[in-house]
């Protein structure tokens, strides 16, 4: 049976990647012609990078990542209101990063690219409705070009 993911987001590139490590065959269909790294900073907690670290990913989230390891709220006058620790800090097995929301994408989209295949990734392919029967999904699509 193959897979269809529809979005490369962060969600859709990782989920890809897992069903790809599963023996599973995968297409990925994204909307954008061209995927580009957007996005503001966001946290990858440490169970989302307990999944990157078992795609091999760990490394190139040492790269782009910045450790927190702390969460600390402050008066305007700099008194610490509340202190939690993060990652490693609090005890978990996995670091807890700050990353370029972008960044993480394009890291992603460079891995499905180089183990499922070019031809595994359509871009430019929005999704305009399915259809669900007894024999799978059938999906359809717009040239978003």
């Amino acid at each position: 049976m193959d897979a269809a993911i529809i979005g490369a987001g962060i969600g859709g590139l990782t989920a890809a990647l897992c069903l790809h490590e599963k023996g599973q065959q995968v297409t990925l269909f994204e909307a954008a012609c061209q995927p580009r790294a957007l996005g503001l900073g966001i946290n990858l907690l440490p169970h989302g990078v307990r999944v990157l670290s078992g795609l091999a990913l760990d490394a190139r989230l040492r790269e782009i990542g910045v450790p927190t390891n702390k969460l600390q709220y402050m008066t305007r006058f700099g008194k610490t209101i509340l202190r939690e620790p993060r990652g490693r800090e609090a005890g978990y097995r996995w670091p807890q990063y700050s990353v370029h929301r972008g960044q993480l994408q394009m890291i992603l989209m460079e891995a499905v690219r180089a183990r499922l295949g070019e031809a595994r990734i359509r871009a430019g392919h929005r999704l305009t409705g399915f259809e669900q029967s007894a024999d799978g999904v059938r999906a359809t699509f717009a040239d978003s070009t």
